[in-house]
């Protein structure tokens, strides 16, 4: 592309719209680094090449920057959910959903973050249990009188009631946490 040696880091930081320390990790010959996926995505719009062509999967010849694009697309909307689930905190700790119960909110392989720290209902919200050493996940509701109902949002299957008068231990059931945010990839 004609840019100096000395320039190529200074250049790829504007592109990519990185520091130019992150940048020069790229190109440590003895430790070096990879971009992320944004940087990446940026590079292939900057340089007017595809991410096949990059990694060198293309084989036609063809260019394709309109792919690029949607990459950075998916980037970005990645690290915005991202930072979304982190605007208060640790993003706690990621478990697949293991079935359909809570459809169409939440649906099987889903990824959710919980906050393990909540060992306890504490007041309504979606949580992760283990009963008998099996994960679920399921929507409280705090009832005045009747302890807590766990609700499936798949109306498929029944609610369960927890009144104070049969602990979950009893029943098998242990707080894993509260869930405080979740990712969804759909296939098609």
């Amino acid at each position: 592309m004609g840019i100096a040696h000395d320039k190529s880091v200074s250049f790829l930081a504007d592109m990519t719209q990185r520091a130019p320390q992150s940048v020069r990790r790229w190109f440590d010959a003895s430790d070096p680094g990879l971009p992320d996926l944004e940087s990446f995505a940026r590079l292939c719009v900057g340089l007017g090449c595809s991410a096949d062509g990059m990694l060198g999967l293309q084989h036609d010849g063809e260019n394709q920057p309109g792919r690029c694009s949607q990459l950075i697309q998916v980037a970005e909307s990645v690290q915005s959910m991202t930072d979304a689930l982190t605007r208060g905190g640790s993003l706690g700790v990621p478990m697949r959903v293991p079935g359909d119960e809570m459809a169409p909110r939440l649906k099987f392989g889903d990824l959710v973050f919980v906050d393990t720290t909540v060992t306890r209902l504490l007041g309504n919200g979606i949580y992760a249990l283990s009963c008998n050493d099996a994960l679920i996940i399921r929507r409280v509701e705090m009832r005045l009188g009747k302890g807590a109902i766990l609700k499936c949002d798949n109306k498929a299957y029944a609610d369960d009631e927890w009144s104070p008068a049969t602990p979950g231990r009893r029943r098998g059931v242990k707080v894993l946490g509260k869930v405080q945010g979740a990712i969804s990839a759909q296939l098609f």
